[in-house]
């Protein structure tokens, strides 16, 4: 179980991270700089091609590039001879903004008995563009997909209806999502905090209160989410609702000999069931076999098809089905966990004045 926390600095920090790329970009130019290059963060030739800060009408000055590591530190190694080298640098880039919008895609199977009453997975669709975004998260759609197909196969009438959901926007800041929790189950008041005046809904989302159900606000049972690579199933973040954990530990019995039997407690982040969560809706995240998905291919020049591991996948789509249906036909609704209230701002290291 991990103690929730609430940080007042956390919005200072974020500033920051938003206005850092700005600031850089500006001091450069007026450094005289023509462009910029970084180390890639991991070794081994890996590239990645991330853009968080890109805006349609905030192009940054400088052209950039990212350097593999080994070839960034030999440089660094060559600047201090007396030949320091020259770099040539080619860069032709076209932003598409002709559409700025993105699209989440949604699919139903309809419940029978239950009402508006509905269950969810959901995966992101989108990547980023060094590679073929195979295991962020082409994998994680793929599973979601094969769920559907097997229920549909199987002909199944579900007490409540499952949806399923292949999300946009998720590298940019998990904004498909949130926007699907904004507009059908909970929005927040608007912030009166000048320090948060500008920033984007995903960036001031924790920090505004109170929060406000909406009508849909208890439709969603239960919500499953797909973000780990390409590895099977060994179980399920119950995300600290302790009373969910035995009814998971029941789902998982059948699929021991798969290799998927942990329920643990753990709070996962940074993908699409986090807003989810913040508004008290029930959000879990699947546990999935590593490989390589952090040490190598996580938002790489390599995520590519090649690492897709089929058996896996086909694994994790049977469980993800069998979830779901169980979530459909279960006679109460998943316990929830209370809705979050805004956390007493205080000092730790007050102490009472000496007499």
């Amino acid at each position: 179980y991990n103690q929730p926390q609430h940080s007042p600095a956390a919005i200072e920090r974020s500033l920051k991270t938003v206005n850092f790329a700005n600031e850089l970009d500006a001091f450069l130019v007026e450094q005289g700089a023509l462009a910029w290059v970084r180390i890639s963060q991991r070794d081994g030739g890996l590239l990645h091609g991330t853009g968080y800060t890109y805006q349609v009408g905030a192009t940054p000055k400088l052209a950039g590039m990212e350097l593999a590591a080994e070839d960034y530190r030999r440089l660094a190694r060559l600047a201090l001879t007396d030949a320091p080298p020259t770099l040539e640098l080619n860069s032709e880039v076209r932003f598409h903004d002709e559409d700025v919008n993105a699209y989440n895609i949604l699919a139903d199977i309809p419940g029978t008995a239950r009402g508006t009453e509905y269950v969810m997975a959901g995966a992101h669709l989108d990547s980023w563009v060094a590679s073929d975004g195979a295991v962020d998260n082409a994998a994680g759609s793929a599973v979601v997909m094969e769920a559907a197909r097997i229920l549909k196969t199987l002909n199944v009438r579900p007490k409540r209806t499952i949806r399923f959901a292949l999300w946009n926007g998720e590298e940019q800041g998990i904004l498909g999502s949130l926007a699907y929790v904004d507009q059908h189950l909970a929005t927040r008041a608007a912030s009166n905090d000048p320090a948060l005046a500008g920033l984007s809904n995903n960036r001031t989302w924790r920090s505004r209160w109170p929060i406000e159900p909406r009508a849909g606000y208890r439709d969603l049972v239960a919500y499953f989410n797909l973000d780990n690579g390409s590895g099977k199933i060994r179980g399920i973040n119950a995300e600290g609702n302790v009373a969910a954990a035995p009814i998971f530990q029941e789902w998982l019995a059948p699929f021991a000999s798969m290799g998927a039997t942990t329920v643990s407690m753990r709070n996962s982040g940074g993908t699409d069931h986090v807003y989810m969560q913040t508004v008290g809706v029930p959000g879990y995240q699947f546990i999935q076999d590593p490989l390589d998905y952090s040490s190598r291919l996580h938002h790489t020049s390599i995520d590519s098809y090649d690492h897709l591991k089929a058996e896996d996948l086909r694994q994790a789509a049977v469980i993800l089905a069998s979830f779901l249906l169980n979530a459909a036909n279960r006679d109460e609704p998943l316990p929830r966990m209370p809705l979050p209230t805004q956390p007493t701002s205080s000092d730790p290291f007050e102490y009472p004045a000496a007499d």
